[in-house]
């Protein structure tokens, strides 16, 4: 009877005990390994956008103000977060640069991609053309940053990141202390993977923001605004 009852019911138990075991394994070496923060590259990112080159001949200083962080909740170097199907939950953040400066050298790197003369200077400016001070070259471009925000569902066995990025930019004549142009301008990207990284992580808000500060650059509009101001 006892080897009639093993062949009958001892392997399905054993084999539920097999799994369950395996279950918690995995389950402690997941929450046991997972990083408490995960910290990310935010750069200008190279892309096979085309952007108007500055007029030659005119030789001027572009400066570019630190972006102003509106963001809600007021937590400054927290850009985006990573979650689990278990519940877990890992914060992400710029790796050399809070997100301001980040924003500001990207912007900065655009301009130098079409050909201006930027200034090593990087003043604070609240975009309020009473505020502007003469010092500030010719060309000053500043801006909020509205949103910025990258996240990741590290599941098994696809990884989702999602991207996204609003800002506000102003453009003002530093001489004469007019704002000369004004837009909100926003990107959002989505990547499934099956293999998750920082790496990634930063790729795609890298991406978002490039492609949000390169739509400000594109076309003529703000190129023939510039040139009206340097007449």
């Amino acid at each position: 009877m006892f080897e009639s009852w093993m062949k009958r019911d001892a392997y399905p138990f054993i084999k539920n005990v097999f799994k369950a075991s395996i279950s918690f394994l995995l389950l402690f070496f997941v929450v046991g390994c997972a990083p408490t923060l995960y910290s990310v590259d935010v750069k200008y990112l190279t892309s096979a956008t085309t952007l108007p080159t500055a007029a030659s001949g005119q030789k001027f200083v572009v400066t570019v103000a630190t972006f102003n962080d509106l963001r809600p909740g007021g937590k400054d170097l927290l850009i985006g977060r990573v979650t689990t199907a278990m519940g877990g939950l890992t914060s992400v953040i710029p790796k050399n640069m809070n997100p301001p400066d980040a924003v500001s050298t990207i912007v900065k790197d655009v301009l130098v991609k079409s050909g201006y003369q930027v200034s090593v200077t990087r003043p604070a400016w609240n975009l309020q053309a009473s505020a502007i001070q003469n010092d500030w070259g010719k060309i000053l471009v500043g801006g909020n940053i509205d949103e910025l925000e990258i996240t990741c569902e590290n599941d098994i066995p696809i990884k989702t990141y999602n991207a996204r990025i609003k800002l506000t930019v102003v453009v003002a004549d530093a001489q004469t202390g007019n704002i000369i142009y004004q837009v909100s301008t926003a990107s959002k990207n989505s990547l499934e993977h099956v293999y998750f990284s920082e790496e990634m992580l930063g790729q795609q808000i890298s991406g978002a923001i490039t492609e949000a500060v390169e739509k400000v650059f594109e076309g003529n509009v703000l190129k023939e605004k510039i040139k009206d101001a340097l007449k």
